[in-house]
């Protein structure tokens, strides 16, 4: 039945539209399971349910737009990436706020935004940059974590970036993280340690 929702991109990854709820939830456990496993904004401010809401919601609107994939259909990881251009709209974004308010308690919501005071996005500081390849979140399932699926699913942004000569860019708040995705070639373009406590880095991917 799942299979029916799955379409496979140009690549060689699984793309996930308009998957069922049910199947949507599975991946948001899945984030959900691996974002608390660090220390980071998520784990600093809400427990396993809510950060389950947060990724049912937030996933949701990536499905809609196409920027969900899997590795395989084994689901061995999960990304979310796009064009600049083709982001969620602005007015997608309040609305996806306004369900959190529904469904979140407001002092998580609340925590979640002073947390991560001082930082500045790098959606924001690369407003002016034309174009570039946006990975919003990467997951890879715990069973096959160390086993360089990472780096696999990496590998259609980088070669998306390669054909369009132009950067791929993400942000993560794990020291962890930011090595491995040193260790596939992406570059620290900025870090800072916020009022928080919590150290941010801006990665990011350049073509030769």
């Amino acid at each position: 039945m799942k299979a029916a929702f799955i379409l496979k991109n140009k690549f060689s990854m699984l793309q996930l539209k308009n998957i069922t709820r049910e199947h949507l939830h599975q991946i948001a456990v899945n984030f959900a399971e691996s974002f608390l496993a660090m220390k980071g904004s998520l784990s600093s401010c809400m427990g396993h349910d809510e950060a389950v809401i947060y990724f049912e919601e937030v996933l949701y609107e990536y499905q809609r737009i196409g920027a969900l994939y899997a590795l395989s259909e084994n689901e061995e990881g999960y990304i979310v990436y796009h064009l600049k251009k083709n982001g969620v709209r602005w007015y997608r974004d309040l609305y996806l706020f306004l369900r959190y308010l529904a469904k979140m308690n407001p002092e998580t919501l609340q925590r979640m935004i002073l947390i991560r005071r001082g930082w500045t996005d790098y959606s924001i500081a690369h407003a002016d940059t034309k174009n570039y390849v946006d990975v919003a979140l990467v997951s890879v399932r715990k069973e096959y974590q160390g086993k360089g699926y990472l780096r696999k699913l990496m590998a259609e942004p980088f070669a998306l970036a390669e054909k369009l000569k132009i950067p791929v860019i993400l942000d993560t708040d794990s020291e962890y993280k930011a090595i491995r995705y040193e260790h596939i070639g992406m570059r620290v373009e900025k870090d800072a340690m916020l009022e928080s406590g919590l150290h941010f880095y801006t990665m990011i991917y350049e073509p030769e």
